[in-house]
C-alpha cells in the first residue's frame, strides 16, 4: 500500500487536490472516476520525513477537538450533504493533525465502502468506544444526526466533570508536592549538617528533633532499599491492575473509597443511564444496549454487574429485579427504572436519572473542594510547626543554656 497525490477537476472544472491510500496508480484512476471527478495527474508521494507528521501522531486530541468535529459531523449530515463531501471538507478545517489524519483515513475507507462506524474503529486511539459504539447506534436505528449530538452533549458533560476533578485535586496536590518537597530538602541538606551538632551535645533533645534525626538515620542507611522496594511494589501494582482480575479489584476499590467513591458511583450512574436511554430511543435491544453501555461507563466492576444483569434479562427477568439484585444500584435508579418499565416510559425515566446526576456529580464534586481546602491548610500547618520545632527548639534551648552558664 502506498500513497499518491492526486490532482482533479469537478464538475465545475475546479481543480482538486488530495493524497490516497492503493496498491497502484490505476487503482487511483479508478478510485477518482467513481469520485464523479476527471483525474488530472497521479504521482507517487515521496517518503520524506517531516517532523510535523512525526509530531502529529504524538498530538493530543482534546475534548474541544474531538466536540468540534461532531457538532460539524452533525450540522454536514442534518444539511443533506454526502458524507464524502463532509468528510473531505472538515479534514481541511481541522487544525489538530493527529484528527485530521484520522478523518482522512476515515474518508477513504468510507469510500471504499465501509460505514462511518467501521471507519472510525480503526481508530480508537481518537475515538473513544462509546463515541463509536453510539455511532454504530445511531446508523442502525438511521437517527445518526440526533446521535451525534448527545455524543457532542456526553463529551460536554465529561469535560466539564473532569475539569471540575482537576479543580478540586489541583490545590491537595499542590500542598501534597509543597510539603514532600520540604521534607526531602529539610532531611537531606538542613538535618544531616546539624546532626553530629546535636547528637555531641549534652543536653536532651526535643522530641521532634530526635525524630528528624533518627529519620534522617533511617534514610543514610536504608534510604536505597526503600527507593527499591517502593518501585518494586508500584510495579508489582501496575502490572496486577492490567490484568482483568487487577482491573476488577482496582474498581472496586475505588467505590469504597471515602466520599469519592460515591462520587465516582454517580458518574458512573449518570453514564449508565444517559447511554442506556440513548441505546432504547435508537431502538437497540435492550441486551445489546446493555452490553454497549458495560464499555461505557468507566468502571469495571460495575460493568461486569450491567454484564450479569444483561444476562439476567436474557433469562426473562425483566430490568428492575436484575438492577436491584445487583446491589450497587442506587434505590433511586432502581425504582426509576422500575416505573419507566411499569409504565412504558423507560427512556423518560432514564432521562431523569442521568439529569439527577450530573447535578448531584457537581454538588459533590464543590463539597468535596470546600472540604478538602480547610484539611490540607491545617495539614500543611501542622507539618510546618513539626519542621520548624525539629530545627529551632535545639537552638533555643543551646541559647538558653549558654545565657544561663554565662549568669
Amino acid at each position: 500500500m502506498a500513497t499518491f497525490i492526486y490532482r482533479a477537476r469537478d464538475e465545475k472544472g475546479t481543480l482538486i487536490t488530495g493524497t490516497m491510500e492503493a496498491e497502484s496508480k490505476a487503482l487511483v484512476y479508478m478510485q477518482i472516476d467513481s469520485m464523479g471527478l476527471i483525474p488530472v495527474s497521479v504521482e507517487r508521494k515521496r517518503s520524506t520525513f517531516e517532523l510535523k507528521d512525526l509530531l502529529a501522531k504524538f498530538q493530543k486530541v482534546r475534548y474541544d477537538d474531538l466536540i468540534f468535529f461532531t457538532r460539524q459531523l452533525q450540522t454536514v449530515i442534518k444539511a443533506g450533504i454526502p458524507l464524502l463531501q463532509g468528510l473531505r471538507s472538515l479534514e481541511e478545517q481541522t487544525a489538530n493533525g493527529r484528527l485530521r489524519e484520522a478523518i482522512r483515513r476515515i474518508y477513504q475507507d468510507v469510500d471504499r465502502g465501509l460505514s462511518l462506524s467501521e471507519a472510525m474503529s480503526k481508530h480508537k486511539s481518537v475515538f473513544p468506544e462509546l463515541y463509536i459504539s453510539m455511532v454504530a447506534a445511531g446508523e442502525v436505528g438511521g437517527v445518526l444526526e440526533d446521535v451525534l449530538e448527545r455524543v457532542a452533549g456526553l463529551l460536554e458533560f465529561q469535560m466539564r466533570t473532569k475539569e471540575m476533578l482537576k479543580s478540586a485535586m489541583r490545590y491537595p496536590i499542590m500542598v501534597t508536592v509543597g510539603i514532600f518537597v520540604a521534607f526531602f530538602v529539610l532531611v537531606t541538606f538542613v538535618i544531616p549538617r546539624f546532626v553530629v551538632l546535636f547528637k555531641g551535645s549534652k543536653m536532651e533533645l526535643p522530641l521532634p528533633t530526635r525524630m528528624m534525626i533518627y529519620i534522617n538515620d533511617l534514610i543514610q542507611a536504608y534510604g536505597p532499599y526503600f527507593l527499591l522496594f517502593f518501585f518494586a511494589i508500584v510495579s508489582i501494582l501496575l502490572l496486577y491492575s492490567r490484568t482483568e482480575t487487577g482491573r476488577l479489584t482496582k474498581d472496586r476499590l475505588k467505590l469504597k473509597i471515602p466520599i469519592v467513591g460515591q462520587i465516582i458511583l454517580k458518574i458512573c450512574m449518570s453514564r449508565f443511564a444517559f447511554m442506556f436511554e440513548n441505546m432504547v430511543r435508537a431502538g437497540v435491544p435492550i441486551v445489546r444496549s446493555l452490553d454497549i453501555v458495560s464499555r461505557t461507563v468507566g468502571n469495571e466492576y460495575i460493568a461486569e454487574k450491567i454484564r450479569e444483569i444483561a444476562a439476567k434479562i436474557e433469562k426473562g427477568k425483566g430490568i428492575s429485579k436484575p438492577l436491584r439484585e445487583s446491589r450497587i444500584f442506587p434505590s433511586l435508579v432502581v425504582h426509576l427504572v422500575q416505573t419507566g418499565e411499569e409504565t412504558g416510559s423507560l427512556e423518560q425515566m432514564l432521562r431523569e436519572v442521568s439529569t439527577h446526576y450530573d447535578r448531584e456529580v457537581g454538588y459533590s464534586l464543590s463539597r468535596l473542594s470546600a472540604w478538602i481546602e480547610p484539611v490540607m491548610t491545617v495539614t500543611l500547618s501542622v507539618v510546618i510547626l513539626f519542621l520548624a520545632l525539629a530545627v529551632l527548639l535545639p537552638w533555643w534551648n543551646m541559647m538558653a543554656a549558654i545565657r544561663g552558664g554565662a549568669g
